[in-house]
């Protein structure tokens, strides 16, 4: 649990899923007015969510950094949550004027997420942690879920087609896929897939498999000394310009400046 003091303004590319474990303080979503925040609040931050901490009096909390769109095959029933999807799978424009979600469970509950957040804190990446870190992170964000109360009416269901498609887009990306290979798998029209796959991930299933094969080629560009044309090739991309120019929507920088941004 580490002590947290003010901070200046500071934004991540993932979730940030924040336990206040102790003392009392004011947070500031971006350009709102702060808001105090003590033990048992957890905040929710989207990916590139500018926030800080600007008042503490012994302020303790643990951050848990995630993907919240690309969750193992397994938790995909968690895409159909309300509390999920009210929680995890909104974009940061939507809080324009409006402040990151912050919510206090029961004592009860908010102590077992506390343990366990605690628990997955403390491990580090050591061979044969990952899976159990997996298996108490899968506990923690059903628990969680299941501790926010939201309005269901209008919310509809994830196919069950879908988790396979996520497992074989994350099997196949390097292969030339389309959107009707997409929809004759998880069988539904084009249409259908759209739908659903916005609904569930927030994202179209073309985006999804782009921002697999963009993160697999960061990995590549960071880990091996590959050329930006077998990075392109090996991660599925059709032309090396393309590859480029995605690259660079998505992170900002090109290729090259990615890899030597250290």
């Amino acid at each position: 649990m580490d002590p947290q003091t003010t901070t200046v303004f500071h934004r991540h590319e993932f979730t940030e899923c924040i336990f206040i474990t102790g003392g009392e303080g004011l947070h500031q979503s971006d350009k709102e007015k702060p808001v105090p925040i003590k033990r048992g609040d957890i905040l929710i931050i989207p990916p590139n969510g500018m926030h800080a901490y600007v008042e503490s009096e012994g302020l303790t909390l643990i951050n848990l950094l995630f993907d919240a769109g690309r969750l193992p095959a397994v938790l995909m029933e968690l895409y159909s949550h309300p509390a999920y999807k009210e929680l995890f799978m909104q974009d940061v424009s939507r809080y324009r004027n409006r402040n990151f979600p912050c919510f206090t469970p029961p004592e009860s509950d908010f102590s077992e997420l506390e343990a366990f957040a605690y628990r997955i804190a403390q491990y580090g990446d050591k061979r044969g942690n990952h899976c159990y870190k997996l298996g108490l992170f899968m506990a923690l964000l059903s628990l969680l879920c299941n501790s926010r109360q939201v309005e269901t009416k209008g919310i509809p269901d994830v196919p069950l087609d879908i988790p396979k498609l996520i497992d074989f887009l994350k099997q196949n990306f390097q292969r030339k896929i389309y959107l009707d290979d997409m929809a004759s798998l998880a069988a539904m029209s084009r249409s259908t897939l759209l739908r659903h796959f916005r609904a569930a991930l927030g994202v179209t299933p073309i985006e999804y498999l782009r921002n697999l094969r963009l993160q697999h080629a960061a990995e590549l560009l960071l880990n091996t000394n590959l050329t930006p044309t077998e990075i392109s090739e090996q991660s599925g991309f059709p032309t090396l310009a393309y590859f480029f120019r995605a690259f660079k929507c998505h992170y900002g920088v090109s290729p090259l400046a990615y890899r030597h941004k250290d």
